[in-house]
């Protein structure tokens, strides 16, 4: 039986790929499925020969380890000189938009790093750097909204802890639909507010002059809480009505 013919990707080979990618005769997708490679992979050939390119029109070329090591010097400064990128714990792992920062710095400098080159030196999935976290719409519950929305109509004085107790309901529950539904009761603002001169009352006879004023009282679980008005004679402090 015959094995079949296994071509190992040397360097010429490689090079002879990026050829064909640079002048645009063939895609990163169509060449990974042609020769059972990982995108991910051309990419990095790519990048490594631009960076080379690069690197060979200098007036003094530097040599491949020195190249490297710029990069790491580069992140290392970037990163808080504490730490090389391939020793960076997974607690501290940098955020997206340092890395996006780094890229732009590497930029200027000439030395083009695609996002999948920082993913590799930071050790972050690619996943992760792309991910955008997508915030559901939070769901209410519409038969409790609907006797929520039954009791306010009747008792437009309840908050949610009296529409909680009144309707056996976790306090919990009725403000979260109180408040995404607009429900709650508004409360005045605490601090200075400007207050009704005071002047004195005082009457020289009977019915020259009236006072009158205003409470809420009690009265009971049928009637509730109640408006008393009062009206006083100033003169003789006798309740007229």
């Amino acid at each position: 039986m015959n094995e079949p013919d296994i071509k190992r990707w040397t360097a010429k080979r490689k090079a002879a790929l990026v050829k064909e990618l640079i002048r645009g005769q063939t895609m990163i997708a169509e060449a990974a499925r042609q020769h059972d490679l990982l995108p991910s992979e051309i990419e990095k050939w790519v990048e490594d020969a631009e960076a080379a390119m690069v690197n060979a029109l200098r007036a003094n070329p530097r040599e491949v380890t020195e190249l490297y090591e710029k990069k790491i010097e580069e992140l290392q400064a970037a990163y808080g000189g504490a730490q090389s990128p391939k020793k960076i714990e997974p607690s501290s792992r940098p955020g997206r938009g340092l890395m996006h920062q780094v890229q732009a710095e590497m930029a200027q400098a000439g030395d083009r790093v695609s996002v999948s080159q920082l993913c590799r030196w930071f050790g972050v999935p690619r996943r992760t750097f792309y991910y955008r976290q997508v915030k559901h719409r939070p769901k209410v519950n519409e038969v409790l909204a609907g006797r929520i929305k039954q009791f306010i109509e009747q008792h437009s004085y309840a908050g949610y802890r009296t529409i909680a107790h009144n309707l056996g309901l976790n306090r919990n529950t009725v403000q979260r639909i109180n408040q995404l539904k607009g429900w709650q009761v508004r409360q005045r603002s605490i601090g200075f507010r400007p207050r009704a001169r005071s002047m004195p009352s005082e009457a020289a006879s009977p019915n020259e002059r009236w006072s009158t004023d205003m409470t809420r009282v009690w009265c009971g679980p049928n009637d509730r809480w109640s408006a008393l008005s009062v009206v006083m004679d100033c003169h003789t402090r006798e309740i007229l009505g």
